[in-house]
């Protein structure tokens, strides 16, 4: 029998949980498999004013009024004592009517942890199902909410529809992206601007490397297209890069994926401020 989510391990304790298709991710898979997620007290480096909000509470609760957990992101650590409290990721997808473009979904996107890391953390997302693609909005394309460990669970839930209501506007950029065809230059252009926000001035990347299709459905010159094929390369890793020494030798690697959930997130913002920026200015 084929299993209902996919997962992979990174790091030191890092673990990716997807589910497969458009069936949601089961309760007892999330607590056997992303522990951070189950914790049942903060981390004891934690003071009393840190309020503790158990993340599973939060999800039984988000479950309950129809958002239900599509992917799950645990952090590693390299403390074994910290990795159960660990900054976590949940993807969710509500059930009924959502602006769905094609084969790409919208989700809200849950970021917490329970050792003092990162707040309560809430932001839009899309996910492309063809590819496993999961996109987080820009800021400025869309609300990033910050919920202090102070709050409680219903100022969770309110941020999340606050999220959804901004799908509807997201969802004519994808379309948009889509009938913008773009020069063979413009996507050169575009995956060059790309590989700043990952790789430094040591790394040179060739463009083409970015611009890399590897399925049928990503084949086209438009803007959503383009967008989607930089995406995948940077945030999966395997891209080959050139690295110049002081003494001017040349060595050859390949990228690794983005795993960290904090790097993951703002490169994906960062991406998808860059596509919306491409699309003003051709649409100017």
């Amino acid at each position: 029998m084929l299993s209902t989510y996919r997962m992979a391990k990174f790091g030191q304790g890092g673990t990716v949980l997807r589910a497969r298709g458009t069936e949601p991710l089961e309760l007892q898979e999330i607590a056997t498999r992303i522990p951070s997620v189950f914790a049942e007290q903060k981390h004891a480096s934690r003071s009393e004013k840190y309020s503790f909000i158990p993340t599973y509470q939060l999800l039984e609760s988000m479950v309950k009024e129809g958002f239900l957990p599509m992917e799950v992101r645990q952090g590693g650590s390299k403390d074994e004592e910290k990795r159960g409290f660990t900054k976590h990721l949940i993807r969710f997808r509500q059930q009924g009517t959502v602006p769905v473009v094609g084969d790409t979904f919208p989700e809200v996107v849950l970021v917490n942890s329970h050792d003092g890391t990162s707040s309560y953390q809430l932001m839009s997302g899309w996910f492309r199902l063809v590819c496993s693609n999961g996109m987080v909005v820009s800021e400025n394309a869309g609300p990033s909410l910050k919920i202090s460990h102070r709050g409680n669970v219903s100022d969770v839930i309110d941020a999340s529809f606050t999220v959804v209501s901004s799908f509807a506007e997201q969802a004519q950029s994808i379309e948009a992206m889509a009938t913008l065809q773009l020069t063979g230059p413009e996507q050169e252009l575009f995956a060059a601007s790309a590989a700043t926000l990952r790789f430094d001035e040591e790394q040179h990347v060739q463009p083409a490397q970015l611009l890399r299709l590897h399925r049928n459905e990503d084949r086209g010159n438009d803007l959503w297209r383009t967008f989607n094929r930089v995406q995948e390369n940077i945030i999966d890793g395997g891209v080959k890069t050139q690295h110049v020494n002081e003494r001017g030798q040349t060595s050859r690697r390949r990228s690794r994926s983005v795993n960290g959930i904090g790097e993951n997130v703002k490169l994906n913002q960062a991406l998808w401020q860059l596509a919306e920026g491409m699309r003003q200015l051709k649409t100017a």
